[in-house]
């Protein structure tokens, strides 16, 4: 059983060291909690996206979901994220193993992308658009 207590997404109720030590001892029920809990209510930014990019490698498919999660509720609460840090774990995402965790990494991609106001993914989409417009005029030739 957990030693954080959540009753709330908007009550702040834990440290960050209490944090940590769900991280160290893997307390996958507040693990999977946690960067959702952080992305609405911690003031500083880089702690949400370090704990949001650790857990994105966690084994259990909740925690690493919520992850992505946690990387696009700091992304509409702050408007700050590194993209050097944050694109290749969300892109990463897209490809996870778990088809609930590629939702949540897609979710999180839309969300960071629109309140970033960046344009992560999109060179796959733009290709896919240039192909069907490509076919379309070889069709009608």
């Amino acid at each position: 059983m957990t030693k954080l207590k959540y009753t709330d997404v908007h009550t702040h109720e834990f440290t960050d060291s209490e944090v940590w030590e769900a991280i160290k001892s893997d307390d996958v029920e507040a693990l999977r909690l946690l960067p959702i809990k952080l992305g609405y209510n911690h003031e500083n930014w880089r702690f949400v996206q370090e704990i949001s990019v650790q857990l994105s490698d966690h084994p259990d498919e909740n925690v690493r979901g919520n992850s992505f999660r946690g990387l696009g509720y700091t992304a509409m609460n702050h408007q700050k994220l590194e993209k050097n840090i944050v694109k290749p774990i969300l892109l990463r995402g897209l490809k996870d193993e778990s088809e609930w965790v590629r939702v949540c990494a897609q979710d999180a991609l839309e969300d960071v992308n629109h309140y970033m106001n960046w344009k992560i993914g999109s060179a796959k989409a733009n290709k896919e658009r240039e192909k069907k417009v490509f076919e379309k005029r070889r069709n009608n030739s």
